[in-house]
């Protein structure tokens, strides 16, 4: 999700994705809604606004909680951009921490270690830590 800010998330579609059709049917934007859109059930499922704030933290949670339109257009303008599933496109630690997400994320694009945003510190003993601070 880099770019200026929330609002930045919920901007047209680029035209610098290269990604085959077929995988960009998962989401697709609606010039009359000026929105983008999920194109079935499965692709609105993720984690929920407790596992936002477990993977990232209260100012992510708090983004995702008090602006939740906003948040879901980033995240499917996301996945149509980089062609990937909600769970990965849901990646909280840009709203965190941009400057370290977009660092990683450059790391990772010249192939580099990739980082598992998804299930990192979701192992029971983090969690254990996490209720106790």
């Amino acid at each position: 999700m880099p770019g200026g800010g929330i609002s930045s998330l919920v901007n047209k579609p680029t035209t610098h994705c290269t990604a085959p059709l077929s995988k960009l049917a998962m989401v697709r934007f609606d010039p009359t809604l000026e929105k983008w859109v999920p194109t079935a059930p499965e692709d609105e499922v993720g984690y929920g606004p407790m596992g936002t704030l477990l993977r990232a933290g209260p100012k992510p949670f708090l983004i995702r909680v008090l602006n939740p339109d906003n948040y879901e257009q980033g995240v499917f303008k996301f996945m149509y951009n980089e062609n990937m599933s909600r769970m990965e496109a849901q990646d909280d630690a840009y709203l965190e921490n941009p400057n370290d997400w977009a660092y990683q994320y450059f790391k990772e694009k010249n192939g580099g270690f990739k980082k598992d945003y998804v299930n990192d510190g979701m192992d029971p003993q983090s969690l254990i830590l996490k209720g106790v601070w």
